[in-house]
């Protein structure tokens, strides 16, 4: 655990802007509490730098096919933006009052717009399909086809945002790593204020690159592929041998 301005400190000791007795002024602790925040809102955008998956739901309203989403404005959901829903197997479902799980398929903007009818003539108990739309200042969650009965439950998934330092001395706590990370890569944004005009030492962009790629290597996530069932048509005699271009009996 640690708190902005010790790695804030640290960062300026890397580049020798400091030394390590010495006390980092007002101005210094603003311009880098600024750069650290400015840093961890841009590894936001990239999913491997952010640790865990949240997990953002809200209820299924009669008739209604877009929700908006955010903290602020009036938002049909009061929750955080997600900078990106993700796509893919698994990433949405809806559950019932009995907590059974239906899945929901997020699509692409293309796959949406290649939806033929997504007017209130398409109704369905359980919505299949989401699209995300990430509008500012809220974001945009649509449905399809549209609700058509109430007490079900929309679950979908996103990367965790990094959240901002709000001071310099509130302590906080992030995995195994981060604390490097952050040093590391705040010391290069550092530098141009502090050396005006002098090349950066390859040591310390070294530095700040293996530090964010052994935080991005453990963030790493692998995606279950799947495949459309209509492809195997005889799926249900066994499974498909790649090496004897034949299909193996599963049955008994």
């Amino acid at each position: 655990m640690s708190t902005a301005q010790a790695l804030i400190l640290a960062a300026y000791q890397k580049i020798g802007y400091y030394a390590a007795t010495e006390t980092m002024t007002a101005a210094d602790s603003a311009l880098g509490l600024q750069q650290l925040n400015m840093m961890l809102d841009q590894w936001s955008n990239e999913p491997q730098a952010c640790f865990a998956i949240t997990e953002q739901s809200f209820a299924i309203q009669t008739g209604k096919s877009q929700y908006s989403i955010g903290t602020s404005g009036g938002a049909d959901v009061n929750a955080t933006r997600p900078i990106r829903v993700i796509e893919g197997p698994g990433a949405a479902y809806v559950q019932d009052s009995n907590g059974n799980n239906f899945p929901v398929s997020v699509v692409t903007r293309q796959d949406w717009n290649q939806i033929g009818n997504r007017s209130g003539l398409t109704q369905s108990n359980l919505p299949t399909v989401l699209f995300y739309d990430p509008q500012m200042p809220l974001g945009l969650i649509n449905l399809w086809p549209q609700p058509n009965s109430s007490g079900y439950t929309m679950y979908f998934d996103s990367y965790l945002q990094l959240a901002d330092m709000a001071s310099l001395t509130v302590n906080f706590s992030l995995p195994p790593g981060y604390e490097a990370a952050i040093q590391d890569c705040l010391a290069p944004r550092l530098w141009p204020f502090c050396f005006v005009g002098k090349p950066l030492p390859p040591y310390i962009e070294k530095d700040a690159r293996t530090s964010l790629a052994t935080v991005k290597r453990a963030n790493k996530r692998n995606n279950k592929a799947q495949m459309d069932p209509e492809l195997f048509p005889d799926r249900a005699n066994g499974t498909y041998n790649i090496y004897s271009d034949s299909w193996s009996s599963s049955r008994g």
